[in-house]
């Protein structure tokens, strides 16, 4: 497709798609999937019974359609009719629509139903019409053709009208642009429909060929989020920063999977972005800041490390393309570390306020750049330029705030407060420090001075948008000042007890019994009360939007399944919800809210996972085989005690399942929980170094593991003189890499515990296997991944086998090889510049690499790598130790394998195609493809890992202990190639290969080409 052109309508651009690419899916709402020539062929019959109706450029009609296809077509029908759209909420106040649409130029409204409110004729889309009359031709536009309207709060107590032309949407998607936008971008829609944020996440798939994931809740919650990786691929996502930090904070692992996460709408929060980043070092993470006048985002930046630990805070960034960032003091420029007002310039402005010329010309002025005069927008914000070029937010100017992504101007509200209530005067303020978001209260002086307002919300939410209404309205006889007569905001904020949180009692005396308790607890733990009322909803307690997400993630913590918010939001009480989650699952026990056992499956038992099963398969063939054992050890300064070690492995064996489960095949693949005893602690003689100790451990543990008798893990002590090296080995089919930090923060909490002579610590417990597990299976079981089964039998069709250049020598005995390439840190840098220079994220540089090379080294052009994936899911999977692991096969060729940004983008977008066909079992994959038998791995020979699992730190009193990272003691594929961080933020690069397969000197030369090609960049 190429990038935008700022030439043409944005619906121009998605009917050339739907020329060159007919078939391609342009969007998926729940399971449909509507092709480009489906979406194009619909709008065209929509805009020509639109056109019908008088509908001609130069209108602006009014959208209110929830968020679904229904609403695309619409836009896009409108805009091929030549006129611009204005997407209004179905759930404002009549009040809120008869107001809006009252300045559109607007013949009709397009609605599912009639609208209260708004005197415009309602015209209903045809969900079945999708063919326009053979005389209908759709308008062709130019870029400075008005596209949108999107409303925002405005100071004079009115919302105002945002009126932008197609070029300014184009623009982000143009060349060199912040990110990479193509036919391969898979992103939400998600955004409330009047922002423009919602733009940017419809036009980055429709302007660029890709795929638009319609979500229909409220907002993207981090199961939907999930999901749609899981389903559809997405790999590119807009959140507010409020809705990042609750994701962030409930479920950090629903961003598994993304390439690009753009975050932004108010200022970061460094802790949450350290924490991802920490997290999710291969994602890469944008800030976007800009005001709705200047389209979606003036700047962006990419987030490092670096800047979460800035004193400054994240910074803005610099200029997206066909845009102008100027400091001004007046209209005088500011230098470099001068702090200025923010104005714009650019192809991204708005054309103006509908129907408000006073205020276009107030905010839209002249101001001169060099010898020229431009058009530009004074912000309001705040912001300094550092020496290097970036931007940095300073603040408003004015009293403009922004709250979960909403711009709201306090006059607003006030002015709405004195027109509707029996007030003499109002000021809203903003309130901080009531709970993890900013929420607004209003302070009143009420014409009678004992009046309470006790009727006020329920007038203000006929009138007044939901992002806009005060979390409380106070009374006050005056408004305290300062000694400068100005309103003391500090002394009013002092004064203010949050209604929702931090008051005792649950409000009426009412005791919940049975699932109640568990949602009563969480609603209170969400609101910081110490209890709830149950009939009382939780937006009237105080609780925000993003309170309702945190609600649902923590009950689907709690209780191990899925809690929709669009329940939550139809059962909005504890006993509502209760009541609904008690329907929803009659097995839930009524005390705990967890699942009951309900006799159709044996207890204790549960089905493996398809990586689980090819463990299994490989030790029923051979017992002996090794390739599945999993080593740790530690080196020990200081005295061990090893009956406070041996109280340590018992409580860690009662913690965590998969290690005290049998796995068993006949007569099907299952664990089956037991009660079998702790391994006991095998002590070794003395040997006379460390090295000589890691050996007779590595020999020690060769033994086979009988892991159908439960005899899954064993743990074994060696004293090296002063030192004592503890090892540990345990069978891959209840361990994974994450395993190894849990199992050492687990056994050195309990051993700290019993030196002391105390119980095990009390911590929150990890996921029972069933659930850990039985949500995976039965993900398995109702993916419905046909589409993405068919894709890997077409991609994965004929895979070549890799042939290595030179052969082993014939008295070349089996074993495991190593060879290592130490990446410096600035080779790292190096890296990182280059990802970002191509818009990828580390990880697909660094496969780039290793592929090249590869190919290099072998001779051929096509092949295939396996990527071992995560698949923890729920905020308490990073408690379990277990096998929670899939296997991705990639296919490498053409493009992928080439040279520049492009090159890399391709080995991104082919990863990311890969990525979404996770759940596509390897097993599948044989079956699909019907491979035949044969010497060598089917598929894949070869590995690639870049592991970001935390080390495991074994922090025990009163010792120094080091961790030291073992070889495998034998390998399945032929060539294993893992990434480290390393201590010093560079990375090590080890390459383990099979001997009787792959000469050494083969991967020494692939390690050499590895580490030159990463030099010179």
């Amino acid at each position: 497709m190429g990038p935008a052109r700022l030439d043409e309508g944005l619906h121009q651009r998605v009917a050339r798609t739907a020329r060159c690419r007919p078939g391609s899916t342009a969007l998926v709402a729940e399971d449909r999937h509507i092709s480009y020539r489906e979406l194009d062929a619909t709008a065209n019959a929509w805009a020509a019974r639109l056109a019908a109706e008088g509908v001609t450029a130069g209108h602006q009609v009014p959208i209110v359609l929830p968020r679904g296809t229904d609403l695309v077509l619409a836009l896009l029908a409108v805009l091929k009719t030549g006129s611009a759209y204005a997407l209004l909420d179905p759930a404002w106040p009549a009040a809120r629509l008869r107001e809006v649409t009252a300045v559109l130029h607007a013949p009709l409204l397009i609605a599912a139903e009639p609208v209260a409110g708004p005197d415009l004729p309602v015209w209903t889309p045809r969900v079945d019409e999708a063919a326009a009359p053979s005389g209908f031709r759709p308008a062709e536009v130019s870029g400075d053709t008005a596209c949108c309207v999107f409303f925002t709060s405005g100071t004079t107590g009115r919302p105002k009208g945002v009126l932008t032309p197609h070029r300014a949407t184009a623009r982000l998607f143009a060349v060199d642009t912040f990110a990479t936008f193509d036919e391969n971008t898979v992103i939400p829609l998600a955004a409330p429909a009047p922002w423009d944020a919602f733009s940017l996440e419809l036009w980055a798939a429709l302007a660029n060929g890709g795929t638009s994931v319609i979500v229909t809740e409220p907002y993207l919650t981090a199961d939907g989020l999930r999901d749609g990786i899981r389903r559809h691929g997405v790999s590119t996502t807009w959140l507010t920063s409020s809705l990042f930090n609750m994701l962030v904070d409930e479920d950090p692992d629903a961003f598994a999977g993304l390439r690009l996460l753009m975050i932004g709408g108010e200022r970061l929060s460094p802790t949450h972005v350290g924490r991802f980043l920490r997290r999710h070092p291969g994602v890469v993470l944008l800030n976007g800041y800009g005001p709705v006048e200047c389209t979606v985002f003036a700047t962006t930046h990419r987030i490092s490390l670096a800047d979460a630990e800035h004193p400054d805070g994240v910074p803005l960034g610099r200029p997206v393309p066909e845009t102008g960032v100027h400091l001004l003091d007046g209209s005088r420029p500011c230098a470099d570390g001068e702090i200025g007002e923010i104005c714009l310039t650019g192809t991204g402005l708005a054309l103006g306020y509908v129907g408000d010329e006073e205020q276009t010309a107030r905010k839209f002025v002249t101001i001169r750049v060099g010898d020229q005069e431009v058009r530009a927008y004074r912000t309001g914000d705040l912001g300094v330029r550092d020496a290097s070029g970036l931007l940095h937010f300073r603040g408003r100017a004015d009293r403009q705030v922004k709250i979960r992504g909403h711009r709201i101007e306090p006059a607003e509200i006030e002015r709405r407060i004195i027109a509707l209530l029996p007030v003499r005067s109002c000021r809203v303020v903003v309130d901080r420090t009531g709970g993890p978001e900013p929420r607004l209260i209003a302070w009143c002086v009420p014409e009678q001075p004992d009046d309470p307002l006790g009727e006020a919300l329920p007038v203000l939410r006929e009138a007044l948008p939901v992002y806009l209404l005060p979390a409380e309205i106070r009374t006050i006889a005056a408004f305290p000042v300062t000694p400068q007569g100005k309103l003391d905001e500090r002394a009013l904020l002092s004064r203010a007890v949050p209604a929702g949180r931090h008051a005792a009692g649950n409000g009426h005396g009412e005791r919940p019994a049975g699932m109640a308790v568990v949602v009563a607890e969480v609603f209170a733990e969400v609101l910081g009360r110490t209890g709830v009322p149950l009939d009382v909803s939780l937006s009237d307690l105080g609780g925000s939007s993003l309170d309702m997400g945190r609600v649902c993630a923590r009950l689907a913590d709690r209780l191990e399944r899925p809690v929709p918010l669009a329940q939550l939001l139809d059962h909005p009480t504890v006993t509502g919800l209760a009541g609904w989650l008690q329907g929803a699952d009659p097995g839930a026990r009524a005390d705990t809210g967890a699942p009951a056992d309900t006799g159709d499956a044996e207890v204790g038992v549960v089905p493996l996972t398809p990586m689980q099963l090819i463990f299994l398969t490989r030790h029923l063939l051979d017992p002996t085989d090794l390739t599945s054992h999993c080593l740790l050890a530690w080196v020990i300064d200081g005295e061990l005690d090893h009956e406070a070690l041996e109280s340590a492995i018992a409580a860690t064996h009662a913690r965590h399942e998969p290690l005290r489960a049998a796995y068993l095949g006949d007569p099907r693949p299952i664990a089956r929980i037991t009660e079998v005893d702790p391994p006991p602690l095998e002590r070794l003689p003395a040997q006379p170094s460390v090295p000589a100790a890691i050996a007779a451990l590595r020999a020690l543990f060769t033994s086979e593991l009988l892991i159908e008798d439960a005899d899954v893990w064993r743990v074994a002590v060696s004293p090296a003189g002063d030192a004592t090296v503890l090892g540990i080995v345990v069978h891959h089919i209840a361990f994974d890499g994450w395993s190894e930090s849990v199992l050492a923060r687990d056994l050195a909490a309990a051993y700290n515990a019993a030196r002391r002579g105390a119980p095990p610590p009390d911590q929150p417990a990890p996921p029972a296997l069933a659930r850990a597990y039985g949500d995976y299976i039965e993900r398995l079981a109702m993916s419905g991944l046909v589409d993405q089964r068919e894709r890997l039998r077409i991609e994965l069709a004929r895979v070549p086998s890799l042939h290595w250049p030179v052969s082993p020598g014939p008295d070349q005995v089996a074993g495991t090889g190593l060879v290592e390439v130490s990446i410096e840190p600035d080779m790292v840098a190096a890296v990182d510049a280059e990802a970002k220079a191509a818009g990828v994220s580390r990880f697909a540089a660094l496969l780039h690499h290793y592929a090249v090379s590869l190919a290099e080294v072998t001779g051929q052009r096509d092949f295939a790598v396996g990527i071992p994936v995560a698949q923890r899911h729920g905020a308490r999977s990073e408690l379990a130790v277990g096998c929670h692991i899939a296997m991705l096969c990639l296919r490498l060729r053409g493009a992928a394998l080439g040279e520049g940004p492009g090159a890399l983008r391709a080995a991104q977008r082919d990863f990311a195609a890969a990525f979404s066909a996770q759940d596509v079992t390897f097993q599948d994959m044989l079956q699909l493809l019907d491979l035949p038998g044969g010497s060598r791995p089917p598929l894949f020979q070869n590995l690639f890992a870049v592991q970001d699992n935390a080390p495991g730190e074994l922090a025990l009193d009163g010792a120094r202990t080091t961790f030291v990272r073992q070889p495998y003691l034998d390998l399945p594929l032929e060539l294993h190639a893992e990434i480290w961080p390393g201590e010093d933020g560079g990375l090590r690069l080890t390459l383990y290969f099979r001997r009787d397969v792959i000469a050494e000197s083969t991967v020494e030369e692939m390690s050499k080409r590895i580490g030159e090609r990463i030099r010179r960049l």
